[in-house]
């Protein structure tokens, strides 16, 4: 018999079979919230606090009420996690989603800044970040450009230029599309930051170009100046692209996954496997 998954639903524990949806959500009516997605190997919350910093400044951005939950009690919020870990019998490595959406009532303008919040848990099939073996084919996503704003470093429910970015990488057989901004610059893939690697230099895009302010790139931003990488916060053409030595995309939940091809191009995977070694050595 399937073990019914729970969930945590402002503080409560819930199981998927219960009825929770209400038509008035304000995350389904007008896409107004904002999540982040954790990686926990082992009981260990991976880069728990920077998690947190960066859903909170989301929320002051969206001009929620910050609950005390998410500033002064966030050990409140991990033992949440845990606990969900435990009730849901995923032991080892797993991705964990917390959402924030504001409270229902309202049109366009809110009766309320309040928000409420849900935990979700989900199991992974590695206990440690593991480099692709086969690299990722990867292509400009043309038709629709992320616009530079205050909303750009957040992951918020407003992701329909992932989503249809996702269905052109289908459609032409590739396995990821980078993201480009209102300026054509690249900042980004679907679900990752992109680095490039020339002359044993590393690059990134930014995030005043529009990207996501993403946890394991600043993660790998400090690493590389600890193991004195040269790197540097630059905007990216495709002219970069097809100049790189090396490409590889970064998550909070896969870690690193190397880029073999774009166009007629091929790449190593030397810096790239060497900076996941140092990533498992410190979060194992």
């Amino acid at each position: 018999m399937d073990l019914k998954q729970q969930f945590v639903y402002n503080g409560t524990f819930i199981s998927e079979t219960d009825t929770l949806f209400c038509i008035q959500n304000r995350a389904f009516l007008y896409g107004d919230s904002i999540f982040e997605t954790i990686r926990v190997n082992n009981r260990n919350i991976l880069f728990f606090e920077e998690h947190i910093e960066r859903l909170v400044s989301g929320m002051h951005v969206l001009k929620y009420e910050i609950p005390e939950k998410f500033t002064t009690f966030k050990s409140k919020i991990k033992d949440e996690i845990i606990s969900l870990l435990n009730r849901n019998k995923i032991f080892k490595s797993s991705r964990v989603r917390i959402t924030v959406f504001r409270k229902s009532g309202g049109l366009y303008t809110p009766k309320t800044n309040k928000p409420e919040y849900i935990i979700t848990s989900s199991k992974l099939d590695t206990d440690k970040f593991i480099l692709n073996s086969n690299g990722l084919k990867i292509a400009l996503f043309p038709d629709i450009k992320k616009p530079i704003n205050v909303f750009s470093p957040y992951k918020t429910a407003n992701s329909l230029i992932y989503t249809l970015a996702g269905v052109y990488k289908s459609e032409i057989g590739s396995d990821d599309c980078l993201i480009l901004n209102e300026k054509n610059q690249i900042i980004e893939s679907i679900s990752s930051n992109i680095f490039i690697v020339k002359d044993k230099t590393m690059y990134t895009p930014p995030i005043t170009d529009g990207c996501i302010n993403g946890i394991m790139r600043f993660e790998l931003l400090t690493y590389a100046k600890l193991h004195e990488i040269p790197c540097i916060e630059q905007s990216l053409t495709e002219t970069d692209l097809l100049r790189a030595d090396e490409i590889f995309l970064t998550n909070s939940i896969k870690g690193i996954q190397w880029v073999v091809a774009y166009k007629n191009k091929r790449y190593f995977k030397r810096l790239s496997a060497f900076l996941i070694d140092t990533l498992n050595n410190v979060t194992i």
